[in-house]
């Protein structure tokens, strides 16, 4: 049975797509089947994943709001790691569903078909708070915040927070970790972060921490992850890392 994982932030920037693309390469390493949501329109998950934006025929809209939407899914270069892509239609979303009732359970309702086919369903979320994050999170069994290690990503953290809170009154929502990323070693304001974060968060703040890579920003011109970009790299060993605390239950 498939836990399902929304990487969330409400600001953008902070390492959701890198974390969602990369964490799931990085799980499906260690031999778990692995499907990824693009639920942003930009589409970088699908397009880090080496599939064209303007290539995508029938994408998560379609998935949530087609009858036969199991023919959405596609795969990638990685033999454990399926993708639900995203494209430009999510930008009407919110409009097509104005009448529907329970919008915010459509995604639950539907990944709840797929749970006995993967291990894990990551949630690529965009960066705002509306009804697709609803969706999102109603789906989820748990969450993981990426934070950039910056005072804008760390002072939006709070609302973060709230908005899960807000979730837990209605469903179990677990905070699955807080994952620090784009760590400059060079600039002690990152680790002012570090240790703001794990002072508020002591148990819920990933010991894996993201550090700017060259590797992992290069990556997606490729079409891959940074685990098959550069396996030996030092982003490509951080999201292995990251994968074995989520295995462990940290």
């Amino acid at each position: 049975m498939a836990k399902v994982i929304s990487i969330v932030h409400q600001k953008g920037g902070v390492g959701k797509t890198t974390t969602t693309v990369n964490l799931g390469a990085a799980l499906a390493l260690e031999n778990k089947k692995i499907l990824i949501v693009d639920f942003d329109q930009q589409a970088n998950a699908t397009i880090t994943l080496g599939i064209k934006r303007e290539e995508v025929q029938r994408d998560i809209v379609n998935f949530l709001l087609d009858d036969c939407s199991n023919n959405v899914i596609l795969k990638t270069g990685d033999s454990n790691l399926d993708l639900i892509p995203a494209s430009l239609k999510i930008a009407t979303f919110e409009q097509m569903i104005q009448n529907v009732e329970d919008k915010e359970l459509l995604l639950q309702k539907k990944l709840d078909t797929l749970k006995d086919i993967y291990d894990y369903i990551l949630i690529d979320c965009p960066p705002a708070l509306g009804v697709i994050i609803d969706n999102a999170l109603y789906a989820s069994d748990s969450v993981i915040i990426p934070v950039e290690c910056s005072f804008y990503a760390y002072d939006a953290l709070t609302q973060m927070v709230n908005k899960i809170d807000e979730i837990q009154k209605v469903k179990p929502l677990e905070i699955e970790g807080i994952l620090l990323t784009k760590l400059d070693n060079r600039n002690t304001i990152g680790y002012n972060i570090v240790e703001k974060v794990k002072f508020e968060f002591p148990f819920k703040t990933f010991n894996t921490i993201i550090s700017i890579s060259s590797h992992i920003q290069e990556a997606p011109m490729y079409g891959k992850s940074v685990i098959q970009f550069s396996y030996n790299s030092r982003g490509s060993k951080e999201y292995r890392d990251l994968a074995k605390e989520i295995l462990e239950g940290k």
